[in-house]
């Protein structure tokens, strides 16, 4: 039953991860340019320094969903898929670690964009499975 509740749960995580992917290069975009300006003036963004308004909504929207990703991601570490959940949280700490330290912005626009389609098809798939499927993933690489 509670796992029925946390898989409900993911199903407003997909829909915000769809959300996130579809936009997912305008957010690059509009972090790149908030990490450029924390660089240069030496202070955090503030919501009068955006470009425009949409580009403060999209920015603070996408910090949110990931926020709650993250954390619906930690709890999946309690579920039977325990593996799933942790590899994608390791793979998110890689991916941004090599957007973050890259020097090639379409090398981490690339990584990124694939790393999101992934994530998406990853909670669709525990979803799917959880509900449907009830397989035991793990059996299969052993």
């Amino acid at each position: 039953m509670i796992l029925n509740i946390y898989f409900i749960i993911g199903i407003i995580i997909l829909v915000m991860s769809f959300s996130n992917m579809i936009n997912f290069i305008k957010f690059f975009n509009i972090r790149n340019w908030a990490l450029t300006f924390k660089r240069v003036t030496g202070k955090d963004v503030e919501s009068k320094d955006f470009r425009t308004r949409e580009d403060y909504n999209i920015f603070t929207i996408y910090s949110v969903f990931l926020f709650f990703e993250i954390i619906w991601l930690v709890f999946g570490i309690a579920t039977s898929n325990w593996y799933m959940f942790l590899s994608l949280i390791i793979l998110g700490l890689i991916v941004n670690f090599i957007s973050k330290y890259s020097k090639f912005l379409l090398l981490s626009k690339i990584i990124g964009s694939i790393f999101s389609c992934l994530k998406f098809s990853l909670i669709l798939f525990l979803i799917l499975n959880h509900f449907h499927f009830h397989l035991d993933v793990l059996s299969f690489f052993r």
